[in-house]
């Protein structure tokens, strides 16, 4: 990985690795170079991206060989800093693909009470990716927190102050 320092990694462009598929189920990864994968994920480890890539295409089973190239665009897209959001975003992906797979099964459903087994599994589904975009949203506004007083109340004799404050230290003994 040479010198380069995390914000590098993080910020350096992302690509997706080329992805090779042989028979039903083999999948080869071949990235552009040693970090590709770990700058994908912007990761700290090329280890923990390698991992992380081989579980999300896990994730798909074999029979959806053809949608592989999802896993590793969608981080493309939406740029994971770290190994929670990179996790995340996998996770989000896989919800999605399951979505989209129980809703083509649905559509085919000849039975009523399989159709309906479907749907309450598309829901569970739907909401589950909901919190998953909740949950990577707070994660991502968490250096983003401010504090916000609704109420205040000052009794007789006591005093507030509305604004900033800060304290300078250094002040006591000072004449």
């Amino acid at each position: 990985m040479g010198k380069e320092t995390k914000h590098e990694i993080v910020t350096a462009k992302r690509t997706a690795p080329k992805l090779v598929t042989k028979g039903d189920s083999n999948v080869t990864i071949h990235p552009a170079d040693e970090d590709q994968i770990q700058r994908l994920y912007g990761m700290k480890t090329r280890e923990a991206a390698d991992l992380l890539l081989n579980l999300a295409l896990n994730a798909f089973g074999q029979k959806a060989m053809e949608y592989i190239d999802l896993m590793p665009a969608m981080a493309v897209e939406l740029e994971p800093r770290d190994a929670v959001e990179a996790m995340l975003v996998t996770q989000m992906t896989a919800t999605h693909f399951a979505l989209c797979s129980m809703s083509q099964k649905g559509l085919h459903a000849a039975c009523p009470d399989v159709r309906e087994g479907y749907e309450r599994s598309m829901t569970r589904l739907s909401r589950t990716f909901l919190a998953q975009m909740d949950g990577l949203k707070k994660y991502r506004a968490k250096a983003q927190q401010t504090v916000r007083v609704e109420r205040v109340t000052v009794n007789e004799g006591g005093q507030a102050i509305v604004g900033s404050v800060s304290h300078e230290g250094g002040g006591h003994g000072k004449k």
